[in-house]
């Protein structure tokens, strides 16, 4: 499941990396045991490292620590996963509105190079790739809104909100729905086009958590 580490001087932080990407991923999922012995083992390095990097977990939201159990990958109940993507489609409406109005041409070509790059991932079948595009296309929608307290604040929730990601693109059709939302959210942020843009991202957005109520997610007790 995890590749070993080479040495670094900073290893917590790899091994941070490497735990982090595993469960975003969906490679290890939501209610996991994260046993620092077997991550140490399977990384080949000391323990001292890994509890760093489960202490980093449980701050991030990623993590729980059960006393006498130890560390499990966080489990979200419904109302927690409401909480966030509400909260995540009203930044996220928000950044778009921005971005009609501040986009550089350069940050337009930006998202059509991005918006191509996911096409080809989903082409090939690769989910690992088009994972990485659909978190890439997000953060640069957020960042041509020019907005520091919006990237911020996207920012504390960032990990959280793509572990959940992880869940849509398990589900049937998803993506293909979502890519063709991408590309029509693209040509109206391009073309400045605020209105039908936000409407667009909502939906976009609460429809995710609508699939992942249904489709992706096992209540947490």
């Amino acid at each position: 499941m995890l590749e070993p580490l080479p040495e670094t001087l900073q290893l917590g932080t790899r091994v941070y990396q490497a735990v982090v990407n595993s469960i975003v991923s969906g490679q290890i999922e939501s209610g996991s045991p994260l046993r620092p012995d077997v991550i140490a083992r399977q990384l080949e390095v000391s323990t001292t490292p890994v509890r760093e990097a489960m202490h980093r977990l449980e701050s991030d939201g990623l993590a729980i620590k059960l006393p006498y159990q130890g560390w499990f990958v966080r489990e979200f109940t419904e109302r927690q996963i409401r909480d966030l993507y509400e909260f995540r489609a009203a930044l996220e409406c928000f950044s778009v509105r921005l971005a009609c109005q501040r986009i550089t041409d350069e940050e337009s070509e930006g998202l059509r190079r991005q918006q191509a790059v996911g096409e080809a991932a989903l082409a090939a079948g690769d989910m690992d790739a088009y994972r990485v595009y659909n978190r890439d296309l997000h953060r640069a929608i957020m960042g041509a809104a020019g907005n520091s307290y919006l990237v911020s604040m996207m920012g504390q929730i960032g990990l959280q909100t793509e572990m959940l990601m992880a869940k849509t693109i398990r589900i049937t059709g998803r993506p293909v729905r979502a890519i063709e939302e991408h590309q029509r959210l693209v040509g109206l942020i391009t073309q400045r086009q605020a209105e039908p843009a936000h409407q667009l991202m909502e939906h976009h957005i609460l429809s995710a958590l609508e699939d992942i109520l249904r489709w992706g997610h096992s209540p947490a007790a």
